[in-house]
């Protein structure tokens, strides 16, 4: 099924050229051998046939032709929809950053209003793009690795970890999330301790991110 969609656009257009090339023969001919006015007539009708049919093939092919761009696949560059094994933490990283900004006005409005937690459409069918947000937000506090940011995890509400948490074991990561509901409920006051934590987990919740859209790919936004 995958290799004929591929091909799909080469097929049309080769059954257009071959349509537009039978009308002109079929023309030719006609014209050539004009003896009957009815038969001539109808010989033309049906090279006007196949010139419609062509026409019509050929258009399909160039809709057919168009690159749906996918919200994490689509390289504007090559103008195509990469592979999701292509994939890397950067591309990902760089959407996520995209996506948040159409769910939030600052990176602190996450931490202190529960986004993630919301009934929110923009999390896409069946709430997928929430694990990777409960991902994205804690990620974001590591670029920054500074006692600012961190006091945002400590101090936000448990409603929010709760829901981070919930998030995180849509993607079987419950273990992660119990580790950042006890940090927050034994360790909100050490920085220095929770700050370790996120630090050496860094390259963790990066390959984490990109194995999930891999896994998910088929359900994320098209654009």
């Amino acid at each position: 099924m995958e290799t004929i969609k591929k091909y799909l656009p080469t097929i049309l257009l080769v059954a257009g050229a071959v349509s537009l090339l039978i009308a002109v023969v079929v023309t030719i001919v006609t014209l050539a051998n004009w003896d009957n006015v009815f038969f001539g007539i109808m010989y033309l009708l049906a090279a006007f046939l196949f010139v419609a049919l062509g026409g019509l093939v050929m258009y399909l092919a160039m809709i057919s032709a168009t690159v749906t761009r996918h919200f994490f696949l689509y390289d504007k560059n090559l103008g195509k929809n990469i592979k999701p094994s292509e994939l890397t933490f950067e591309i990902v990283n760089k959407r996520m950053t995209y996506f948040m900004t159409r769910m939030a006005s600052s990176e602190r409005q996450v931490w202190t209003a529960n986004i993630v937690g919301s009934d929110d459409e923009r999390f896409g069918k069946n709430d997928v793009y929430r694990p990777l947000m409960a991902y994205k937000m804690i990620y974001d506090l590591t670029e920054h690795n500074s006692p600012a940011y961190w006091q945002l995890f400590a101090k936000a509400d448990v409603a929010i970890i709760s829901s981070i948490c919930d998030a995180l074991s849509d993607n079987d990561d419950a273990q992660l999330g119990a580790t950042l509901v006890f940090l927050r409920e034994h360790h909100a006051g050490n920085l220095d301790k929770i700050s370790h934590f996120f630090m050496d987990n860094r390259a963790y919740m990066q390959k984490q991110m990109v194995r999930y859209v891999q896994a998910n790919v088929d359900s994320m936004y098209l654009e």
